[in-house]
């Protein structure tokens, strides 16, 4: 495979070719390198000249600038990459009042428990003065003081609270928590003793799909799962990762498998084969084969709803609903040119998703997969018994995403987990297996046999269980946690170089690609030394 590859690569990418450019652009604006201060009306003009400039060679010039039409477009998407991120900017950068006022707000996220507080996002509505009311749209952090009323607040209630709102602070050189609020567009904190409640009974479509959530969390614990149990039951069938204790969440973490409880591809495809399998029966024959996937989208995202709307999930809902529309209507499969389009999605709506972590790794995973996976499958002949050729496509997979997210997990964790792969052979087969029963056991509480409840609950708490402890053995292995592994930007940057010539070298047979590997090792001793 010569030189060229790379092009046909580039070519056989559009989607990509737009998104790269787009990324750049935002992480301009957010640099703080003046383009925040830039009005809407310039970047808008900017982007019309552009546009124009694009239109003018394509139209003239058509072949023989073709270079330069690619140029303008790149530049035309690094330049909406800047508009959006300066509007996001301009919509957080708010100047409180130096004084106490009355506000109403509602509860737009569960509440979270605090050592001496509780943490409640809200979004403002409203800000009393006197007798006048001015209409607001903010988002906050409240804190209240623990108490019984505080502890039982929903998604969708109505809050009046009285205080004075203060941007948020630093509390530390290694973090900065400002930047980290802003990205989620949160521009104030609030720690108030003086509030109530305006409304009991929350309302509002995501208050109620939660309030349903709720509903199906005391199924599990009204069977007699309890504990550990079910609050790892809750986190991976319902994205509830409230009642998650610290050891259980350090138990994921250094075993590699805290990816489990981020709702993700992984859950998001196993309620799609098991409503597949559902509708299938509902409408058999191969006529109504593109209706039932068409039909499967919605409750798709009626159970992204139902679990809160995590970013994995969305993400993971997005590529499915395009690659099923797009595999009914023009017969294309799932493609980096599908990843790059639901990011591409995803990043228009809202910037600041780029700087979350488990969008970023989300994405790397995913894009991981489908550039290795079928190189690693290819090594070997694949297996002809079926089990043995799931194994192998399992251990692939896991190999290809943990190649992908390794860069990232040093730079944000500062660590490794060495037995991640096998650990990952075991749980996700079992993830799996657990998250398609507890859809069965949602199932069977429709029906009057309540034997059959509780038989089946038994049972899938000792899955559970089952996971618990595989875990808890993993991490007692020696050397099961490498920590202390701390990198800069750059090096991060200098890694997935690394990885990037090692790959290419290696797929494509290119010994000229040691010599880029080289100088990334290179790069990275210089910046080590440079740090000591």
């Amino acid at each position: 495979m010569n030189d060229e590859s790379i092009l046909n690569f580039w070519q056989a990418h559009p989607v990509l070719r737009l998104l790269l450019p787009f990324m750049g652009g935002i992480i301009l604006a957010d640099s703080g390198m003046g383009f925040q201060e830039l009005s809407y009306t310039s970047l808008l003009l900017g982007l019309l000249l552009v546009w124009v400039t694009m239109l003018v060679t394509c139209f003239l010039f058509s072949w023989r600038l073709r270079y330069l039409f690619g140029l303008l477009s790149a530049l035309f998407w690094g330049m909406a990459g800047v508009a959006v991120c300066s509007y996001q900017w301009s919509q957080i950068a708010f100047t409180w009042p130096d004084r106490a006022y009355i506000y109403e707000g509602k509860l737009i996220d569960d509440v979270s428990e605090k050592p001496r507080s509780y943490l409640c996002p809200v979004q403002l509505q409203a800000r009393i003065e006197d007798e006048s009311v001015h209409p607001m749209d903010n988002a906050i952090l409240l804190y209240l003081p623990k108490d019984e009323i505080a502890a039982s607040l929903k998604p969708g209630n109505v809050l009046y609270f009285y205080g004075q709102i203060k941007v948020p602070e630093n509390f530390s050189d290694e973090f900065d928590y400002v930047r980290y609020l802003y990205h989620r567009k949160v521009d104030g904190i609030l720690y108030t003793h003086h509030w109530k409640v305006a409304s009991i009974e929350p309302g509002g479509l995501k208050a109620g799909a939660l309030r349903m959530r709720d509903n199906l969390l005391a199924y599990y614990s009204h069977s007699g799962i309890k504990g550990d149990e079910l609050a790892i039951l809750s986190a991976l069938t319902l994205g509830y990762k409230e009642e998650l204790s610290e050891e259980v969440r350090e138990q994921f973490n250094v075993s590699g498998a805290s990816h489990l409880l981020a709702l993700s591809g992984l859950h998001i495809g196993i309620i799609c084969m098991f409503l597949l399998s559902c509708i299938s029966i509902l409408l058999p024959g191969t006529r109504f084969f593109h209706l039932r996937r068409l039909l499967v989208i919605p409750i798709v995202w009626m159970f992204v709803l139902l679990v809160g709307s995590p970013l994995s999930a969305v993400r993971a809902a997005i590529m499915f609903s395009l690659l099923v529309v797009g595999n009914t209507f023009t017969r294309v499969g799932f493609s980096l040119n599908t990843l790059a389009l639901a990011a591409l999605g995803m990043l228009l709506y809202q910037p600041f998703y780029l700087f979350d972590v488990g969008f970023q790794m989300s994405f790397m995973a995913v894009a991981s997969i489908l550039l290795l996976q079928p190189w690693l499958s290819g090594l070997v002949a694949r297996p002809r018994n079926i089990v043995l050729r799931y194994l192998w496509d399992i251990t692939t997979v896991s190999v290809s995403a943990q190649i992908g997210v390794l860069p990232l997990v040093i730079y944000y964790f500062s660590r490794i987990s060495p037995y991640a792969l096998l650990v990952n052979l075991w749980v996700v087969p079992l993830t799996f297996v657990i998250v398609a029963f507890s859809l069965l056991f949602l199932l069977s509480v429709l029906t009057p046999w309540v034997s059959i409840q509780k038989g089946m609950a038994f049972i899938l708490e000792k899955l559970v269980t089952l996971m618990h402890e595989g875990l808890s053995l993993c991490n007692r292995l020696p050397g099961a946690d490498v920590g202390n592994l701390h990198i800069s930007l750059i090096e991060l940057c200098c890694l997935y170089g690394l990885l990037f010539f090692v790959s290419y070298g290696l797929m494509h047979k290119k010994p000229r690609c040691l010599i880029c590997v080289l100088a990334f090792l290179c790069a990275l001793v210089w910046l080590r030394c440079l740090a000591v």
